[in-house]
């Protein structure tokens, strides 16, 4: 077999990981499989020892025009299958087309982008969803969206997210990066991602006497240009929140493995890594009740708080110094059920099995 497979967003945060993480195990399933890895080709240069790899340099950014109507869709024409780590399916393609779906968020959370925005987004999910001969999604949850929106009898196949490579090969060897103690935020501003509601609750345990401080991963300007709500949140506390700037991988999993906790307050999400990876560190998590994380959390040592009840977060707040830390005894079980490689063999062998009917 021959697999076309799209890798413009290798570097990318969230789909990028997925795909960098899943890539090495597809290389390994079967010696005489090739692959043509699509995308730029200093970032793809790491895959460049394996012999079956085959590149094709392209650039065109992702979710274009130039996407549907110039990517080189002849060469993968060529292969026998096309993957692709997202909905984005150019004009042209007539080998069967693979897809990962990680969450339709656009459709269930409104205000994220404008109702155009959300128009075009619909219509690319349900062309994929047509073209798709199978489509995977990183949960049950996703799962369950995808099918309300886009009713399909096709398989929809679950392939959970996992600990990439990076943080499983991490030896915490720094020093804490900060001389107090401090809860740890990692994600955006982002309607869905709930950082109004952390601030709000952050604000009301300091008032309550929490001496800690909110360390928030990312660059303040990003945050502050972007909401004037959160500027006033922020400033209520500024002596008190910190933004850390870009950090690279090792640095956030220091600034992770030396917090108190890790706060995740979403509001919605398709998976939700942060949590995974902070107990991975031994770092306690503190997370929202949605559903999303009530199916993948259930079984591991998080604190749970009303989504709906900031109170309820103040409260998990000002207890953190009671929450759990499992580091040695909870790797394991994250790692045999949350892992790229299993992820990766289920997408592998659903093609390679259609291939060879």
């Amino acid at each position: 077999m021959r697999l076309a497979i799209d890798c413009r967003m290798i570097k990318m945060s969230g789909i990028g990981v997925y795909l960098e993480n899943i890539l090495p195990t597809f290389f390994c399933r079967n010696s005489s499989d090739s692959f043509l890895l699509i995308g730029n080709q200093e970032q793809l240069s790491q895959f460049a020892d394996n012999k079956n790899c085959l590149f094709l340099a392209c650039n065109i950014p992702i979710f274009s025009v130039k996407e549907l109507i110039d990517f080189p869709v002849s060469e993968i024409n060529n292969c026998d299958a096309f993957y692709t780590p997202n909905f984005n399916i150019p004009f042209g393609i007539k080998v069967p087309i693979y897809c990962t779906i990680h969450d339709v968020v656009f459709l269930d959370v409104r205000g994220i982008t404008s109702f155009l925005g959300r128009v075009i987004r619909k219509l690319m999910l349900q062309r994929a969803v047509c073209l798709a001969t199978k489509i995977f999604t990183v949960s049950e949850f996703s799962k369950g969206r995808i099918l309300h929106y886009f009713p399909t009898k096709k398989e929809v196949i679950v392939t959970y997210n996992g600990i990439n490579s990076l943080l499983k090969n991490y030896a915490s060897k720094k020093p804490s990066p900060y001389t107090f103690k401090y809860i740890v935020y990692v994600g955006n501003i982002k309607k869905h991602k709930g950082l109004g509601l952390l601030l709000d609750s952050f604000n009301i345990a300091i008032k309550n006497g929490l001496l800690m401080k909110l360390v928030i991963i990312g660059n303040s300007c990003n945050f502050k240009t972007q909401d004037g709500d959160f500027i006033s949140k922020i400033n209520e506390q500024n002596d008190n929140i910190l933004f850390t700037g870009w950090l690279p991988s090792e640095d956030v999993y220091n600034t992770i493995v030396h917090a108190e906790c890790l706060v995740q307050p979403s509001l919605y999400e398709g998976f939700g890594i942060p949590p995974l990876e902070a107990l991975y560190l031994g770092c306690p998590a503190i997370v929202s009740d949605i559903p999303v994380f009530k199916e993948i959390y259930n079984d591991l040592p998080v604190c749970f708080f009303d989504s709906k009840n900031k109170m309820d977060l103040v409260k998990k707040l000002e207890n953190i110094e009671t929450l759990p830390s499992q580091k040695d005894t909870i790797r394991s079980i994250i790692e045999k059920k949350y892992n790229y490689t299993s992820s990766a063999e289920k997408i592998y062998t659903s093609i390679d099995t259609y291939m060879h009917k």
